[in-house]
């Protein structure tokens, strides 16, 4: 499903050799599909998918390339291309300047650089040395990458979903680590959950996870923790009073044990 909003306020410059350019425009892929600053609506879904596959690929594509990302069975005619490319431009309007977003051009095309992503702003934020940085970054998670886009598959072919979880939960496991040597569990979990929203199998997170409710002394915690992890994973329940651990990755299984208060966990089978 996609929401149109307004862009928020302070999404940054975006910097090019030579110039820079106000961010008018902006690409939400870090969870639901948004596209904020829109001129109006989209006409049609394959228009949306049109401007998120550009807006992931700055250099541009020539109309052959992203046709077949959008249509990777069916070979489109040259005016569903055309109609397209036009219905996406209506959408995204023209920037301050009076230029289209979307520029005309013949046989490929590239948005303007006052069109930006909320993945180019985590990005920058990441690349920071403050942990407020790092979790501004973090609260621009809101869940799966490009969730309820009607076809993503270009973006698991080309490897840029794989890239984006595994970005969002390391930085999400340095600013974990930051706020437990803080002394502040809670914080902690709060980047955990949201580092999860984007990659809820990732085990770097759960075993941070485990650690947040260790130190914030809830034993209960630390089995709750287990037992969504191993809901997720699709491991079994309990046995004989423990968790059967066989389907979680070694360390995490070795760090549950070490916190837990259960007696007699059964080591993981492999």
């Amino acid at each position: 499903m996609l929401i149109e909003r307004a862009i928020p306020s302070g999404a940054g410059v975006l910097r090019a050799p030579g110039r820079a350019a106000v961010a008018e425009v902006e690409v939400a892929v870090l969870g639901p599909t948004e596209v904020r600053g829109l001129a109006g609506s989209f006409a049609r879904s394959a228009a949306l998918e049109l401007t998120v596959y550009l807006a992931l690929h700055p250099a541009g594509a020539a109309n052959d390339t992203w046709a077949t990302a959008l249509w990777p069975d069916r070979l489109m005619a040259p005016a569903t291309l055309h109609s397209t490319a036009s219905a996406a431009r209506r959408a995204l309007g023209r920037s301050a300047s009076g230029r289209d977003h979307l520029p005309r051009a013949h046989g490929r095309l590239q948005l303007g650089r006052t069109v930006t992503t909320d993945w180019r702003r985590f990005q920058a934020l990441a690349r920071s040395d403050d942990p407020d940085d790092w979790d501004a970054a973090v609260q621009l998670v809101r869940g799966r990458p490009f969730e309820g886009l009607r076809n993503a598959e270009w973006a698991v072919f080309e490897g840029i979903t794989a890239e984006i979880e595994d970005r969002v939960a390391g930085l999400a496991c340095r600013l974990v680590d930051a706020r437990l040597r803080r002394g502040r569990p809670s914080l902690a979990a709060a980047a955990a959950r949201r580092g999860l929203a984007a990659s809820p199998y990732d085990e770097r997170l759960y075993r941070r996870l485990l650690l947040c409710a260790d130190r914030q002394g809830t034993p209960a915690g630390v089995e709750r923790v287990m037992g969504e992890l191993l809901a997720h994973v699709g491991g079994g329940g309990c046995a004989f009073g423990a968790f059967d651990l066989a389907a979680v990755h070694p360390k995490t299984a070795a760090l549950y044990r070490s916190l837990s208060r259960r007696r007699g966990a059964p080591a993981p089978r492999h």
